[in-house]
């Protein structure tokens, strides 16, 4: 039997430009110490058992019932993009992406397993809340097992795999996940190419406010009419662009603008819940700046994850208090998607 392998995949946070990103616009993101991990481990019986430790979840399938599985998600993604279905029924349980994610590499490959395998997966990263839980996932996923099978694939292909599962959760994935997942680092993603930047040398913490009552897929329906009309594509480009000046001059203050400039520009489009923006208004009263980093919510009063650039973390962490959210301090990933 082969040697068990592991991968992990960093979380992410968009710095700037997310939403506009879908639309052609330049983005900045980094990764961060939160992971998703999967291991590759052979087993004695013909199928392939997902072990979802995070979700209690335990399962065998043949590779005919995956193909199955992956017929029927492949269907209601088609019907999505014809209008006839919500993107929230492609995937019918969280772990079905892990399970098409695991059938696509084998197929893509035309891979003959002549053993059992055992897909365990296990993440600390939030799921639907603006970290890249699904991206993580999915990266470390298919890093782990194309190298228990010793498959040589190129990372444009690795980036292609992974989009494809990527859609079936989100619609239409701009790539910036994936890439951060895979590489690690901060970069500035543009038309599905990304330049490497330093790393930020600044005070960085996050609040969990919860799950969106939206998922990111129906955020980006949403907010499309705003983006194929008008110029605030161009307001998210401007603000993005002076964030990764402000960024490359390590200038705190600048930075703090640039976050407090792209809020205004989340709220103009109704993702940010009333309750987060006031949570938002209160600390840049107290000089803080802080944005939700991932698609936020058309409904509810969670955003999922919001960042914080603050120098005076006491304020900060009172206020959080007060609206039930916890601080939480975050360093920077610069290894993106590895074996353990």
């Amino acid at each position: 039997m082969k040697k068990p392998l592991r991968a992990r995949s960093p979380a992410k946070l968009i710095l700037s430009g997310e939403h506009a990103v879908v639309y052609g616009k330049p983005a900045l993101a980094m990764a961060i110490d939160r992971y998703a991990e999967s291991m590759v481990i052979s087993s004695l019986s013909s199928a392939i058992l997902f072990n979802c430790l995070n979700l209690k979840y335990a399962k065998s399938f043949t590779l005919h019932a995956l193909d199955i599985l992956k017929q029927r998600i492949q269907r209601q993604y088609y019907a999505f993009l014809e209008g006839r279905c919500n993107i929230r029924d492609v995937l019918k349980r969280p772990f079905e992406l892990l399970q098409y994610t695991v059938m696509h590499l084998l197929q893509t490959w035309n891979i003959p397993l002549s053993e059992g395998l055992e897909i365990r997966a296990s993440s600390e990263i939030p799921i639907g809340c603006g970290m890249g839980s699904s991206a993580a996932l999915v990266m470390s996923t298919l890093y782990a097992l194309s190298h228990f099978l010793k498959l040589d694939i190129d990372p444009s292909r690795f980036m292609l795999l992974g989009r494809e599962a990527e859609n079936l959760q989100h619609g239409y994935s701009s790539g910036v996940d994936l890439q951060i997942a895979m590489s690690g680092g901060c970069l500035r993603f543009l038309h599905g190419k990304s330049e490497k930047r330093e790393l930020p040398n600044i005070p960085m913490s996050i609040v969990q406010t919860g799950s969106p009552a939206t998922t990111t897929g129906e955020c980006v329906q949403a907010v499309a009419k705003y983006f194929k009309n008008g110029t605030l594509g161009d307001d998210f480009a401007a603000v993005t662009d002076l964030f990764d000046q402000a960024l490359q001059a390590n200038d705190i203050q600048k930075i703090q603008e640039c976050i407090r400039l792209n809020h205004r520009l989340l709220m103009g489009i109704g993702v940010v819940p009333a309750k987060v923006r006031a949570f938002i208004n209160a600390l840049e009263i107290e000089g803080a700046a802080a944005k939700v980093c991932g698609a936020g919510s058309i409904q509810g009063d969670a955003a999922g994850v919001v960042l914080i650039v603050s120098e005076t973390d006491r304020e900060v962490s009172s206020i959080a208090q007060e609206y039930g959210y916890t601080l939480q301090s975050v360093r920077g990933d610069s290894y993106g998607t590895h074996l353990l």
